[in-house]
């Protein structure tokens, strides 16, 4: 064994060695009939490994040296290559923990290689030099923490790249090793905050376009239903499912940043930290724009800073951005009409998320002015602009509820808290992290429902339909108080 285990490795430094020996032009190499046979006996040999789930003893060296002799002499043979390659650097790295670095190196050689002779996609022709870059970052750091320096400055290029590219979990190995950096005092705590807010505007960039696209393969495959088309509704099903996938695995991305974040994100250490840098750079937009958003997501929004920065962002570049922080300020000061305008105006903003934001929060402020009507059309807007989101239900299921005395006799009165409850469910159906609330508001809603004698005696009967009237115009379910 201990024979085996000195070949292999002789062999894998033999392959570090030896890049500039690597074929070009043919697909097959200077020497095609060698390149055939190596990939015939590597390929078959890979096969048997594979089918024995990777077992020690079904690793041959004559499998290992038939691939790197096709590594080497036909990089243009086969993308397989480079996949099946990942496979058996991820065996000897596991196995050889004395020599592991020699193998990272060699897999981070071979995802380089990879990048250079398929930078697009075969099945597609897209671009993938940022995916296979930011899986490099990412193996990098998963064998090795203590390499977090490198990982971090090879994620951080696939992010300037194409950060559309990248995988939930690429983008979470570049935030802990940014974290990694400040930590080993290699990076300034700054450049965590920089990097939470740049790739939280990935993720919301990400969420929103695989968003548009299910609504878009819904209304075409409400067209495919119309015309009987079961394979194509099959086909949009299962893209749709991919998409709302997607969708959830960047959520929960976002989610572990934001865990990860929070360590560094405590009202006095942002305020600290952003205080600094606003008094070196006081006219820096960019990073005006980065303490107002910030501090209204980590809701800091009661500190002089924020008030000082938004300020000094409208002066500077009057913006939806700056509006937008302006009308946080307004708000908790209970100024909701001003804080409405304001609100207005950042809608007109390019940045999904924050566009999101400002119609939630004008709603809010709709709300408090007891404007039914127009909170409701304002967070309707809200779901629009972001579909996964639950919270613009809970404000409409809350504008139900606070309308009932709108409302008189027996079930009318009530009715409003089964249109509330229709609202919760939908909320927490489509966004699980608002579920807590949303349950919260059920239990509270639910208690306001009608006895099942008020629906006997007013000629009624559970589960038939109800038309809510006035300003809601909706129609519920009926059900009785448990």
């Amino acid at each position: 064994m201990k024979t085996k285990r000195f070949v292999m490795i002789a062999v894998m430094f033999g392959m570090a060695m030896s890049v500039s020996a690597q074929g070009t032009g043919s697909k097959y190499g200077t020497d095609s009939i060698a390149c055939v046979t190596n990939m015939s006996i590597y390929s078959e040999a890979y096969k048997q490994w594979e089918a024995a789930k990777f077992a020690p003893e079904a690793l041959s060296q004559e499998m290992v040296h038939a691939w790197r002799e096709v590594f080497l002499n036909c990089p243009r043979a086969s993308q397989l290559v480079y996949t099946r390659g990942e496979k058996i650097m991820d065996y000897f790295i596991k196995t050889n923990p004395k020599d592991k670095d020699a193998y990272i190196d060699t897999l981070g050689m071979l995802m380089d290689s990879r990048a250079q002779y398929f930078p697009n996609d075969p099945k597609t022709g897209a671009s993938q030099v940022a995916n296979i870059m930011g899986r490099k970052g990412l193996l990098i750091y998963t064998y090795n923490k203590n390499r977090y320096e490198e990982a971090y400055n090879i994620l951080k290029d696939a992010v300037a790249l194409d950060p559309s590219q990248l995988q939930g979990a690429y983008i979470d190995a570049y935030f802990k090793s940014t974290i990694d950096m400040v930590n080993n005092d290699k990076a300034e705590k700054m450049t965590v905050i920089n990097v939470y807010q740049e790739l939280s505007e990935v993720l919301d960039d990400n969420i929103k376009v695989l968003a548009e696209g299910v609504v878009q393969l819904e209304e075409a495959k409400a067209d495919a239903e119309a015309s009987g088309d079961t394979e194509a509704i099959a086909g949009f099903d299962k893209q749709i499912e991919k998409n709302e996938k997607s969708i959830n695995n960047n959520k929960g991305t976002k989610n572990n940043i934001d865990n990860l974040f929070q360590p560094f994100a405590s009202c006095d250490d942002l305020i600290k930290v952003f205080s600094a840098k606003m008094a070196e750079t006081p006219d820096d937009v960019v990073l005006l724009k980065r303490i107002t958003t910030i501090l209204d997501k980590k809701d800091c929004t009661e500190s002089k800073l924020f008030l000082d920065a938004a300020v000094k962002l409208n002066e500077l570049e009057p913006s939806p951005e700056s509006s937008y922080s302006l009308g946080v300020k307004f708000f908790k000061d209970k100024k909701y009409s001003d804080a409405a305008t304001f609100f207005e105006q950042a809608t007109k903003t390019e940045n999904n998320d924050r566009r999101y934001r400002a119609y939630r929060n004008m709603a809010m402020c709709y709300q408090n002015m007891g404007s039914f009507s127009k909170a409701r059309e304002t967070a309707r807007r809200a779901a629009q602009v972001d579909p996964t989101a639950g919270e613009p239900y809970l404000i409409i299921a809350q504008l139900y509820a606070e309308s009932a005395k709108q409302f008189s006799g027996e079930v009318e009165s009530k009715a409003v808290f089964w249109a509330a409850v229709d609202k919760c469910i939908k909320a927490k159906s489509i966004d699980p992290s608002c579920s807590d609330r949303a349950n919260a508001l059920i239990r509270a809603y639910s208690a306001g429902f009608p006895s099942v004698e008020t629906i006997f005696f007013n000629d009624y009967h559970e589960g038939q339909n109800f038309n809510v009237g006035g300003w809601i115009g909706e129609t519920t379910t009926i059900r009785a108080r448990k």
